[in-house]
């Protein structure tokens, strides 16, 4: 995966957007005599600053000097769950809509032509949702904002003393921030839209393990370690802000979780629905949104499902073809002998990774990246491995994070780092920077673009294991069927309407074991589209690029093909595929 963000809500960026600051674009833009491309820029960067400038925590993951950018002196804020705050945010992207729509494309350059395409796809995206707004979930075990908030508070990096205020005043806004999203529910719970008591209780149960003792929270710890760390701090400075974190840990935040947890548990049995969206009144238009927006293809559900179900019998026939033809194999048979000994060298790994790609894959300017590990106060509650994305002014510094937990190794951790590492999530984040876009295409990124490729790139690393031993095919034929499985039964329970009994049934006829049907359903039920954009964005790599390699047959060179990948950017596939075949030279049908 790559870094984390809050996912409440991507939709309309940070529900934050103003709408006098809207109109007030409108009038700017039309009140100075500026050429069309300057107004563009003008337009888009202040976009970019009013997406970021009510929520501070985005902010600070975005941008490294915010005054860079001329945000200073922003009041600092959590944001807004409440469903005022979104229909706010939607007459904002109306009002922003009709900005974009006095610009004439062609007096736009090249660059920004593309910039204008993906914001006027996004808009007409975002406003399409206007019917489902209580459709949306904030909460949830895995992805929701109860569970990533921890994270994201755990790892605030401290870079300058302001940081270090900015910090201790979010943690005191935590309450209000969840009685906005308690608020929403209890708006979900009316019109017959909450969550399913299944799902309510996993969180209920996460909020109760996290308020467990308040002393010895990692919150706190890691607070401490942090400010020991930190230069320029006298040791009674130190002293003073250890003591008002913990004071506002203990005083606002963990009361704030307490109060989460009671809210829901008010709300157990309101749910009318213990199934997928399929049986929520407008549940399928929901999940076709759902699937353009998060994962950014246009498609028909039908069309996609089609897709799905063609590369799984594609990948299954080549299991088997090459489990009939080798034998006594296992995951790390033939294993690189620069890993031999360790095989939990990642730092060996990303290195072997980055020189085996250079001849597939263009160059990127040369930045540092730092393994590190979990701390072991957090490795319970993270996935294998992360890449955290860097600010946008800051992209030189990356970090990759494992978790010991897992005992993530051989095969598998060299496959983990090529989709979170090179050629993956930090390869393709770099190669994007250095291209210097428009900010506000950092805002824009569909998840199908950027998991996706690290998908896409996660399995072409098992060719540059051993040089594509039968093992490594074998094993990348199996993780993407099982990612496409899963996919699969996405859309089964949202769409189509899958009960946990028909789940059981299609994994026994395929020949699985029946016992993980009920986890697996629940992971899908509580995260509708996740999967999604793992691997149809994977699909869609893949069928571009056989795309190109039909139409340029011996022509075909798969550095220019990733090059041109690259240069398009974040973005809906129908954009990529535009922009990668006028690279190429190919005309589309």
């Amino acid at each position: 995966m790559s870094a984390f963000h809050f996912t409440w809500r991507k939709r309309i960026l940070l529900l934050l957007l103003s709408l006098a600051a809207a109109v007030c674009a409108i009038l700017f833009l039309i009140g100075f005599p500026f050429t069309s491309e300057k107004k563009f820029d003008r337009f888009t960067r202040q976009v970019f600053c009013e997406e970021l400038s009510g929520n501070t925590l985005s902010l600070h993951y975005t941008v490294a000097d915010p005054s860079d950018f001329g945000l200073k002196n922003l009041p600092v804020s959590l944001g807004d769950g409440s469903t005022m705050a979104q229909r706010r945010a939607l007459a904002a992207c109306e009002n922003y809509q009709k900005t974009l729509d006095s610009f004439s494309f062609e007096e736009l350059n090249a660059s920004q032509q593309v910039t204008y395409a993906i914001f006027k796809d996004w808009l007409d995206t975002e406003l399409s949702g206007a019917d489902f707004l209580l459709y949306e979930e904030p909460l949830g075990p895995t992805l929701g904002v109860q569970a990533q908030l921890p994270i994201l508070l755990a790892e605030y990096s401290f870079r300058t003393k302001g940081d270090v205020e900015h910090y201790l005043t979010l943690l005191t806004q935590v309450p209000d921030y969840f009685l906005s999203l308690l608020s929403f529910e209890r708006e979900k719970a009316t019109a017959g839209l909450f969550m399913s008591d299944a799902c309510a209780q996993e969180v209920i149960k996460q909020c109760q393990d996290f308020i467990q003792s308040p002393s010895e929270h990692y919150l706190i710890t890691l607070f401490q370690k942090k400010i020991d760390a930190f230069s320029n701090l006298t040791a009674d400075e130190k002293i003073a802000y250890q003591k008002r974190n913990e004071a506002a840990v203990t005083g606002y935040v963990l009361p704030a979780y307490e109060t989460l947890s009671k809210g829901l548990t008010d709300l157990l049995g309101k749910g009318r629905n213990e199934q997928g969206l399929f049986y929520f009144p407008k549940g399928q238009s929901f999940y076709e949104y759902l699937v353009k927006r998060e994962v950014g293809d246009a498609r028909s559900i039908a069309q996609i499902e089609e897709e799905i179900k063609q590369q799984l019998v594609a990948d299954y026939q080549a299991i088997q073809n090459r489990m009939s033809s080798s034998s006594g194999i296992s995951a790390n048979e033939g294993m690189p002998s620069a890993f031999a000994d360790d095989s939990t060298d990642a730092v060996a790994m990303l290195k072997d990774l980055r020189k085996k790609i250079s001849q597939d894959f263009p160059g990127i300017p040369a930045v540092s990246c730092e393994v590190k590990y979990v701390d072991d106060s957090l490795k319970d509650y993270l996935s294998p491995a992360f890449y955290l994305t860097p600010p946008i002014d800051q992209y030189t510094e990356n970090v990759i994070y494992l978790n010991p937990a897992e005992n993530c190794s051989g095969l598998s951790l060299y496959t983990t780092l090529a989709h979170e590492g090179y050629p993956g999530h930090l390869f393709q984040t770099v190669s994007f920077h250095a291209q210097s876009p428009a900010p506000l295409r950092f805002l824009l990124a569909p998840g199908g673009y950027t998991e996706g490729w690290a998908t896409y790139v996660e399995m072409y690393a098992y060719s540059l294991w051993d040089g594509g031993s039968d093992a490594s095919v074998i094993q990348q034929k199996n993780r993407a069927f099982s990612l496409g499985l899963a996919a699969l039964l996405d859309i089964g329970i949202h769409y189509h309407g899958y009960s946990p009994a028909d789940v059981s049934a299609f994994l026994t006829k395929l020949g699985f074991d029946a016992s993980s049907a009920s986890s697996l359903y629940q992971a899908i039920l509580q995260a509708p589209a996740n999967y999604l954009q793992y691997y149809v964005g994977y699909l869609n790599f893949q069928r571009l690029r056989s795309t190109m390699e039909q139409a340029l047959q011996e022509r075909f060179v798969l550095r220019d093909f990733h090059a041109a990948v690259l240069e398009a950017g974040p973005a809906p596939f129908s954009i990529v595929e535009k922009l990668v075949a006028q690279k190429l030279g190919v005309a589309l049908s």
